[in-house]
């Protein structure tokens, strides 16, 4: 039964270094059997080998090591930045006075399907036609305003 003990413990450090090394790569699954593993290593020592501490010991090591490794992986290949959030997003979308938008004239920056952008003197506000396509580059008119919804009509 050692010899069990030490091929688990060898296998869940495999699964959890192909894990380091890929992450994702097939959903998880070699992590999660890495640490199965290594738990069935030190339930394997528990049970049948005399001095099984050690095992344990070995086992929380190897865990230990393979998340140091981890983490300062992920931080040397600037991994960190993609898979957590550490800044605040810093450019401020600019203040909109909604209700000051009726009657004005704009410009269309995209489709309006029936969503999409209008230029009015500078400022991008998202609008909405009401239903009918209008292409972008039409003069269009803003007829509503509900809190930030704005709904424009094609001009001629």
């Amino acid at each position: 039964m050692f010899w069990l003990a030490v091929v688990l413990l060898v296998v869940g450090t495999l699964a959890i270094i192909l894990e380091l090394l890929m992450p994702g790569f097939d959903g998880f699954a070699s992590g999660i059997i890495g640490i199965l593993a290594l738990a069935a290593s030190a339930i394997v020592a528990v049970i049948f080998i005399p001095n099984a501490w050690i095992f344990v010991v070995l086992n929380l090591f190897v865990l230990g090591l393979t998340t140091g490794i981890f983490f300062t992986f992920i931080k040397r290949k600037q991994l960190h930045g993609k898979i957590i959030l550490s800044d605040a997003l810093v450019e401020a979308l600019p203040e909109i006075d909604y209700p000051g938008l009726l009657g004005k004239e704009g410009m269309t920056t995209t489709h309006l399907r029936p969503y999409g952008e209008a230029d009015f003197n500078g400022v991008r506000v998202e609008v909405s036609s009401g239903g009918p396509v209008i292409n972008t580059g039409v003069k269009v008119k803003v007829v509503d305003v509900q809190a930030n919804k704005v709904l424009v009509k094609e001009t001629n």
